[in-house]
């Protein structure tokens, strides 16, 4: 993984009256638990990788680590703080 994303919270986390399903969940938790090194390297909290983690499985339906880090990086750029 290259350069590290800024530590925010997420802009397009799942919907509140959506709730994930328990494969999306699942999903999330797997690949929060990989990227989770790199990312708390980065200043992200466990709570902060899951919330990224949520919202990219339930968009992007992935689970990929690097394509993970790339989406955060990419939402970054993307979206108006």
């Amino acid at each position: 993984m290259t350069t590290c994303p800024l530590p925010r919270h997420p802009r397009r986390i799942v919907a509140r009256d959506q709730t994930p399903t328990p494969a999306q969940l699942e999903s999330a938790r797997l690949l929060a638990k990989e990227a989770r090194p790199f990312l708390t390297g980065c200043g992200f909290s466990d709570k902060l990788v899951l919330e990224w983690a949520l919202s990219y499985v339930a968009e992007e339906e992935s689970s990929d680590a690097k394509s993970f880090v790339a989406w955060i990086h990419m939402s970054e750029v993307t979206s108006a703080w």
